[in-house]
């Protein structure tokens, strides 16, 4: 079997140049396209033999040396086949490699050995394997591109589960995302329901008689409120507990009443609280009657 006849029953297409695979133009040099070919080819084969071939214009390199370099340099799949007597003597070269007078046996020039030196010391590991036969070389490539096609398989299954991983994350954070909503909507939705139905607006609405429904939402708009049925704030005594006071005289007689703070957080905003655990305490109102309505105003507060 022959090595284009096994690529082509793999399903490769292989190029080769004595084959007029390779299409030339004007432009440039033959040699020229032939390196630019190796930008369209996913894995090169080299095979290095006795025979040094057609020199390159980029001494001391032949064209088919200069196509292996130019496939490294791109980071292409490469699988470098050496003849094995080929293999031997140069193993021989490397101890007389000083020794000007060595006559290569099994290659025509000595630029081979040098070359093959050059490969061996690439910084990117590229297998070389001897071979006797075609059948060795068939038989290697077999297994090897066995072994690529498993890794494709593993690489396509990692990717999979990697992206079903990715999938999974994002319906993780949508969900997170979507839970967090829902329960800051829910737990604001409660702290609106728990303000509207605030115990603090019975009471103040019971202690004062004041005739319509009481709400409001922070310390501002409570004193809006009081100011606009006639109450005024009241200066707070020292000692006190109730920070809140606010006074009204009506009838011949005055009313003081009394707001527990601790009904507003720092910011002045109406804490929510439940029904059962609000304190009857926090309002107070005292009712005296007056004699002289211009006595109230010389009695301090």
């Amino acid at each position: 079997m022959t090595l284009r006849k096994f690529i082509r029953e793999l399903g490769y297409e292989a190029v080769k140049n004595e084959g007029g695979d390779i299409p030339y133009g004007k432009k440039k040099t033959l040699e020229d396209y032939c390196y630019r070919e190796i930008n369209n080819v996913d894995i090169l084969i080299n095979i290095i033999g006795g025979r040094y071939g057609s020199a390159s214009k980029e001494e001391p390199y032949s064209i088919s040396q200069k196509e292996l370099k130019v496939a490294h340099e791109l980071n292409k799949q490469i699988y470098i086949f050496v003849q094995q007597s080929v293999l031997v003597e140069y193993k021989t070269y490397l101890k007389n490699e000083a020794n000007e007078n060595f006559m290569p046996e099994y290659v025509d020039n000595i630029q081979i050995y040098k070359f093959l030196k050059e490969v061996y010391n690439y910084p990117t590991y590229n297998t070389v394997v001897g071979f006797s036969k075609v059948s060795d070389i068939t038989n290697y490539l077999r297994s090897q591109w066995a072994g690529l096609f498993q890794r494709f398989l593993e690489d396509e299954s990692r990717r999979v589960n990697y992206m079903l991983s990715k999938n999974l994350k994002s319906t993780a954070e949508t969900l997170s995302q979507l839970i967090e909503y829902t329960t800051r909507e829910r737990d604001e939705t409660i702290k609106n329901i728990m303000v509207q139905s605030h115990p603090v607006f019975t009471q103040i609405s019971q202690k004062t008689n004041i005739p319509i429904r009481i709400f409001f939402t922070n310390r501002k708009e409570l004193d809006t409120l009081l100011k606009s049925f006639g109450y005024e704030e009241v200066e707070i005594l020292e000692g006190d507990v109730f920070e809140i006071m606010y006074k009204k005289q009506s009838s011949g007689e005055k009313r003081i009443l009394k707001i527990n703070p601790s009904i507003f957080d720092n910011d002045g905003e109406l804490k929510p609280v439940k029904q059962g655990e609000w304190n009857k305490t926090y309002v107070e109102i005292n009712v005296e009657e007056i004699e002289n309505v211009d006595e109230y105003f010389d009695v301090p507060f």
